[in-house]
């Protein structure tokens, strides 16, 4: 029984560590063929932010983020939430403006969440995206669409 556990606990480790180095070695391929972004190890805030921006191959914004982040029908507080963003860097589509919420700000971010209950895009509030504030400011002069 022993036996079984820990071959069962290697097998995952192993098949995780060939994911997880397929991320590292090929980050651009791997963000054009798949529609959502691998889990990434966890990142400082400092460090999310500064990998944070709009790419110019997709037009996203890709950037760390708040794990465990509920994703909203609508951009604010108040929408029923119908999803659940978990990975801790990923692409967002668009932004709007909504409520107001714990940044100061009423940015609003557009992404496919990793769990969802519609299967549709649901929105994020900007503080739970590492964003700098002067993007949030106005994020489409810095080429990410409003939805």
């Amino acid at each position: 029984m022993i036996g079984k556990r820990f071959s069962t606990a290697a097998a995952s480790v192993t098949v995780a560590t060939a994911a997880l180095t397929g991320v590292l070695a090929a980050p651009a391929a791997q963000a054009a063929a798949a529609p959502k972004p691998a889990a990434a190890p966890a990142k400082s805030a400092a460090a999310a932010a500064a990998e944070c921006g709009v790419r110019a191959h997709d037009n996203r914004l890709w950037c760390g983020n708040s794990g465990s982040a509920p994703t909203r029908q609508q951009p604010f507080h108040e929408s029923p939430i119908t999803g659940l963003l978990q990975s801790t860097f990923s692409y967002f589509t668009c932004w709007s403006p909504g409520g107001l919420h714990g940044g100061g700000n009423t940015t609003w971010y557009r992404t496919v969440p990793d769990w969802s209950s519609d299967g549709q895009e649901g929105y994020v509030p900007a503080d739970w995206v590492f964003t700098p504030s002067w993007f949030d400011a106005n994020p489409t002069a810095y080429g990410l669409r409003r939805c």
